[in-house]
C-alpha cells in the first residue's frame, strides 16, 4: 500500500501596522504585486449606517462604535476567506485603538497629554468602556495565531493638506496606544522605514516571502494601478 502523501500548507500572515497616513495601504498594495500575497483590510471608517452625509467629526458616539465593530466583524471576515496567507492592511488592534482615543480626545485634540492623564466625564467613560471590551476581542483574535508578525510603519510624513480627518496630535496619540499593544501581544514586531522601495526591501527580509517580480516593478505597477 502506498504510504499517504501529508501535504503541510506553510500560512504567511503578516499585518501592516502604523497611524493613518503612515503609508500601510500603498505598502500593502505594493507587496500583494511583488509577491502575490493578497491583501486584506476593512472597509473605510466614513459612513455609519444612519448617519450617511454625517460629517466624520460629527459622528456620535454609538456611531464610533459601531464603525469599530463593523470593522472588526470584516476584518475577521477577510482574514479568514485566506487561509494560505495576507497581507492586512492594519489589524484587528486598530478599530479599538481609533474608537478609544476619538472618543475620550476627539479627532482633532488640541494637546499631546498621554490619553490616560486626560479626564473623562461618566458618559466619555462608559463608552470607552465598551471600546475597550471589544479591544479585548481584538487582542484574544492576536493572541490566537492571527499574525505571525506585525510591522510598523513610523510616521514619516504628514497628513496631505486634502486629508485631514484627524490631526497630527491624534496620529502620534494613536501610535502612543498602538506601540505598546504590539509589544503586549507577544508577536514579533519590526519596524519598516524608508521609501517605499526601502520598505518593500525590508518586508521581504524580515518575512523570506519570496518576490514574483522586481521591486521596481512593484512600485511601478502600484503608481500605475
Amino acid at each position: 500500500m502506498r504510504a499517504a502523501t501529508i501535504i503541510v500548507v506553510v500560512s504567511s500572515r503578516f499585518a501592516v501596522v502604523g497611524a493613518y497616513g503612515s503609508g500601510k495601504t500603498i505598502l500593502t498594495e505594493a507587496l500583494e504585486h511583488l509577491t502575490g500575497l493578497p491583501r486584506t483590510q476593512g472597509s473605510p471608517m466614513r459612513e455609519p449606517i444612519g448617519g450617511e452625509g454625517v460629517s466624520i467629526h460629527n459622528w456620535t458616539e454609538g456611531q464610533v462604535l459601531q464603525l469599530t465593530v463593523n470593522r472588526y466583524a470584516e476584518r475577521i471576515a477577510g482574514e479568514a476567506a485566506l487561509p494560505e496567507g495576507f497581507f492586512s492592511d492594519g489589524s484587528v488592534l486598530h478599530e479599538w485603538i481609533y474608537a478609544k482615543l476619538r472618543l475620550v480626545a476627539g479627532s482633532y485634540p488640541g494637546t499631546d497629554h498621554p490619553l490616560d492623564s486626560r479626564y473623562r466625564d461618566p458618559v466619555t467613560r462608559a463608552y470607552e468602556q465598551v471600546a475597550d471590551e471589544i479591544g479585548l476581542l481584538a487582542k484574544r483574535h492576536v493572541a490566537r495565531g492571527a499574525y505571525q508578525a506585525f510591522l510598523h510603519l513610523p510616521i514619516e510624513f504628514e497628513l496631505a493638506e486634502n486629508n485631514r480627518p484627524i490631526n497630527e496630535t491624534f496620529r502620534k496619540l494613536s501610535d502612543e496606544l498602538l506601540l505598546p499593544a504590539l509589544e503586549e501581544s507577544g508577536v514579533p514586531v519590526h519596524t519598516v522605514a524608508g521609501s517605499l522601495e526601502q520598505r518593500l526591501e525590508q518586508v521581504l527580509e524580515i518575512t523570506g516571502v519570496e518576490p514574483l517580480i522586481t521591486v521596481a516593478e512593484a512600485v511601478k505597477k502600484t503608481q500605475n494601478a
